[in-house]
C-alpha cells in the first residue's frame, strides 16, 4: 500500500545564519532535488514538502503541502537571515499546518527536519512545555523528529523537546555541506522504508545511522 510522504522542513533564518547563508541555500536545494527524484522512481507514494524559513519577523512558507514535482530551487533572495529565533512558534505553527492537512490522510507519513544554528530565544505563542507536549503527541501518531544543530549543545536542546534524532554539524561551509549530504542520505533511506506499508513508528528508529547503509 502507498502512501503519502510529507516533508516538513523547518529553516532558521536568524542573523547567526549569515555566514552560512549559500551553503544552506545549497543544501535545501539538493534536500528539495532528493525529494523530487524519490518521487519520480517512486510515483505510488507521493511526495509533499512544505519549508519553512523563520526568524522574529516573519514565519515564511516557501513551500506549504506542495507537491514535490511542483517545486523549484530557491535562490538567496527566498532566504535572508536576520534577528532572532523563535523556534518553539515555528515548530508549533508549521507542524498544526500540517496535522490540520492530514485529517484527511490519516495513513499519511511524516517527517520534521529542524534546522538551526542556536537556542530558542524570541517565541511569543508557544513555549517548551507546549512543544514537548505538541511532538510527543504527534510521535505517538508515527511523526518522525529530527533536530539538526551548530553552536550549542544540540542533545540537550533537543531532548528538551523530547526528539531523540539529532545531528551536530560544524558551522562552516564545509561543515554544512557535510551535514546536508548526511541529511540527504538519511532522508532517502527513511522514504524508502516509510513508502512501505509498516505500522506507525516502526521506520522512525535511529534516523541518523540511515545514511551509513550499504
Amino acid at each position: 500500500m502507498a502512501h503519502n510522504i510529507y516533508n516538513l522542513i523547518i529553516l532558521d533564518r536568524s542573523g547567526s545564519m549569515t555566514s552560512i547563508r549559500n551553503e544552506a541555500v545549497n543544501g535545501v536545494n539538493e534536500t528539495l532535488g532528493t525529494i523530487r527524484s524519490f518521487a519520480r522512481r517512486n510515483p505510488l507514494s507521493r511526495q509533499f514538502v512544505t519549508l519553512l524559513a523563520f526568524c522574529s519577523c516573519e514565519m515564511q512558507y516557501i513551500y506549504n503541502c506542495a507537491e514535490a514535482s511542483t517545486t523549484r530551487n530557491i535562490r538567496p533572495d527566498d532566504f535572508r537571515p536576520c534577528c532572532c529565533t523563535p523556534l518553539y512558534d515555528a515548530i508549533g505553527l508549521s507542524c498544526k499546518e500540517i496535522s490540520r492537512a492530514l485529517k484527511s490522510d490519516p495513513d499519511a507519513k511524516v517527517s520534521v527536519t529542524i534546522i538551526t544554528d542556536g537556542y530558542e530565544n524570541d517565541s511569543k505563542e508557544w513555549n517548551g512545555p507546549t512543544i514537548k507536549k505538541l511532538i510527543e503527541s504527534l510521535k505517538t501518531e508515527g511523526w518522525l523528529f529530527a533536530y539538526i544543530g551548530a553552536d550549542h549543545d544540540v542533545e540537550k536542546a533537543a531532548m528538551t523537546i523530547s526528539i531523540e534524532n539529532t545531528l551536530t554539524f560544524d558551522k562552516t561551509p564545509q561543515g554544512t555541506a557535510r551535514m546536508f549530504e548526511q541529511e540527504r542520505a538519511c532522508r532517502e533511506s527513511w522514504m524508502a522504508e516509510a513508502s512501505c506499508d509498516c505500522a506507525p513508528g516502526c521506520c522512525n528508529e535511529n534516523y541518523f545511522n540511515r545514511g551509513n547503509r550499504q
